[in-house]
């Protein structure tokens, strides 16, 4: 899927964190792990446009995708931006084809993708107490004491996706109804984070997501200076440099573990990357990195040789190669 959205897509983002539709939630460090959760979770957090160069909108995800959900919408992204772009068909033909082929697709997604689109619990008190009809599939089924309530009585949020689709064929982004579109979400969600370990995170999750966020475009702090491994000796303590085209939230996390010299945090974060990644100099990087802070060096020199051999040419990686290789060398009887 990364490939196809490098050769067929151009990329960017905006930020809508004062659009009126836009949701809250509490703190999400951006040194936290990445997780998984449901097809539309959080759709007003996030919206995935795919656009035709005037900006007539051609498809929209709303919320977190499974990659391969996205990589079957993609390709229907695909279709009708042809169809837009046929001059042989007429403009209310184009509007026709494009509902036609929404309200089609639902029929091909897979049972694991229908399993995958469940609504949240939260989402599903919304849509409720909101009376959002058109993502409940039977109210009948909802008892008045809001107690087990059937996944049956509403519409997954793949269903919910098309037919909201359908509903807007062809429509410019200026005049797309977003609001509307990413109405089966709730506006706020809290974990509670800020009764979870009071001591060491109150300062920060005490707040709500929006008043630690800044807007795009404002002035970031500068990052704290750090030292490049390969200018120190074999006791190097913590590796600062970021390896290359790495999931960015787990590059962070990793990279904050091992400043701080928690090496089995670092380590589970390593071993995850190498093992979702396997193609990636990343996760030998990582593995390399951990393996020389703590002194394993013949396992530093293994990992670092094999993110060389893999294409990566950091000099903190060729350092930690260099200087393993010799440690690992000394060491043998």
């Amino acid at each position: 899927m990364l490939s196809k959205l490098r050769d067929r897509f151009v990329c960017g983002y905006r930020n809508i964190m004062k659009d009126p539709y836009a949701g809250n939630s509490g703190i999400h460090p951006s040194t936290g792990p990445a997780v998984t959760t449901t097809n539309g979770a959080g759709p007003r957090n996030l919206q995935l446009f795919i656009m035709a160069k005037d900006g007539t909108v051609v498809h929209c995800m709303p919320g977190y995708w499974n990659p391969n959900d996205l990589d079957h919408e993609l390709d229907l992204a695909d279709r009708l931006h042809r169809v837009w772009l046929d001059n042989s068909i007429t403009e209310p033909q184009k509007k026709a084809l494009f509902a036609q082929e929404q309200m089609r697709h639902i029929q091909t997604h897979s049972q694991d993708e229908i399993a995958r689109s469940e609504l949240q619990g939260f989402d599903k008190q919304f849509v409720y107490k909101n009376h959002v009809n058109d993502a409940i599939a039977n109210a009948s089924l909802i008892p008045a004491d809001w107690h087990d309530v059937p996944k049956e009585a509403f519409k997954t949020t793949d269903v919910i996706l098309h037919e909201r689709m359908a509903k807007q064929p062809f429509v410019n982004y200026a005049s797309f109804n977003v609001a509307s579109f990413v109405n089966y979400g709730s506006h706020h969600y809290d974990k509670h984070e800020k009764d979870i370990e009071p001591e060491t995170m109150a300062n920060v999750r005490a707040h709500s997501l929006r008043e630690v966020l800044h807007e795009t475009g404002d002035p970031v702090p500068p990052k704290a200076t750090v030292t490049n491994i390969a200018a120190k000796p074999v006791n190097y303590p913590h590796p600062v440099l970021k390896p290359k085209e790495v999931e960015k939230t787990m590059t962070e996390g990793f990279w904050g573990y091992a400043r701080k010299g928690d090496w089995a945090k670092a380590e589970r974060v390593a071993a995850y990357m190498l093992e979702k990644r396997p193609a990636s100099p990343a996760g030998h990087e990582m593995k390399a990195v951990v393996a020389y802070g703590k002194g394993r060096y013949a396992e530093a020199y293994f990992h670092s040789y094999n993110a060389i051999r893999m294409g990566s040419k950091h000099p903190t990686i060729v350092g930690i190669y260099q200087k393993s290789r010799t440690a690992a060398s000394s060491s043998r009887p």
